[in-house]
């Protein structure tokens, strides 16, 4: 990788990337994390119809956070 000490501007890109890669993959495994109450809670209120696994609870928290998400109104 002698080339990223010749160009500095490369080296900061590739830094940032690093950083933006982290950063979604940590966000990821949360997501993944708080997933497992919404799955419990769900098998466990409708469990003898449907249960779901802990992607659809996760798509579940997405889908409700782009729903009942926060709106910000500067007034």
């Amino acid at each position: 990788m002698a080339i990223l000490k010749d160009v500095p501007i490369l080296k900061k890109l590739v830094d940032i990337g690093y950083a933006m890669l982290l950063v979604i993959i940590l966000s990821a495994l949360v997501g993944l994390i708080l997933a497992f109450p919404v799955k419990w809670l769900w098998n466990f209120v409708f469990g003898s119809l449907y249960s779901i696994n802990v992607f659809q609870a996760w798509a579940m928290n997405v889908l409700a956070g782009i729903l009942f998400g926060q709106r910000n109104s500067n007034k």
